[in-house]
């Protein structure tokens, strides 16, 4: 791995807004030639003559272009994680572009980030569902019949059809997905692991939010 092309992929993590794709073993790379390195330095005479100089600046440099690399991932990394929070959603993409140990830091900071909000906001949310189910409808009046297999199911963009949800303490709606989406736990406490074209029944909240970023689209059953 050549000091240059490090810097390359410095440049362009930079300039991208999102994380780029990275080869999965440019640090395991990069270490490798540190090691050189201070290989060639410890059997040099003098380090202060001959190949001494270029060689602790060639370590220098290499270190920090590293470092660099890993600080423009990991701060959109940890931006990724507390979108998460506030959207429910994280795109498959940028997931795939981490690197493994950049994985396991982004789903632990994630878990700590869930920890602290549950610890910190949950037992009020707690009191708000209790509080909206006091003022819901029965299940059964705002159900109505179940449909009928000949219906048609027809795609709509603007409503939201406000249907409580079976066992649930929140309104429901639902929706069609357009995506592949990464789990994610919704507002009613489920964890919801969605596929492109999965019909399914969301909390109006994360629903909206799937509109939003045109991961989704709302449904109604009609004659």
């Amino acid at each position: 791995m050549e000091l240059e092309d490090l810097r390359i992929v410095v440049l362009d993590e930079r300039e991208s807004g999102k994380l780029t794709t990275i080869s999965r073993d440019i640090f395991e790379k990069g270490q490798v030639r540190l090691r050189e390195l201070y290989s060639e330095a410890r059997s040099v005479d003098n380090i202060l003559t001959d190949r001494g100089p270029g060689l602790m600046n060639e370590i220098d440099s290499l270190t920090v272009t590293l470092n660099d690399i890993s600080r423009e991932r990991f701060k959109k990394i940890l931006k990724m994680a507390i979108s998460q929070m506030d959207t429910h959603h994280v795109d498959p993409q940028d997931l795939r572009k981490m690197i493994p140990e950049e994985r396991e830091m982004y789903d632990e900071i994630h878990a700590a980030i869930a920890a602290c909000r549950h610890a910190l906001i949950d037992g009020a949310s707690a009191e708000r569902a209790t509080a909206v189910q006091a003022v819901l409808p029965s299940v059964s009046e705002e159900m109505g019949a179940a449909p009928h297999p000949d219906e048609e199911i027809t795609h709509v963009d603007a409503e939201l059809p406000e249907t409580a949800g079976a066992g649930h303490d929140l309104v429901h709606v639902l929706v069609h997905v357009l995506d592949d989406i990464e789990p994610f736990m919704g507002t009613d406490g489920r964890i919801y692991t969605l596929v492109k074209d999965d019909l399914v029944s969301l909390p109006l909240r994360n629903a909206q939010v799937l509109y939003e970023r045109n991961i989704a689209l709302s449904i109604k059953v009609s004659k």
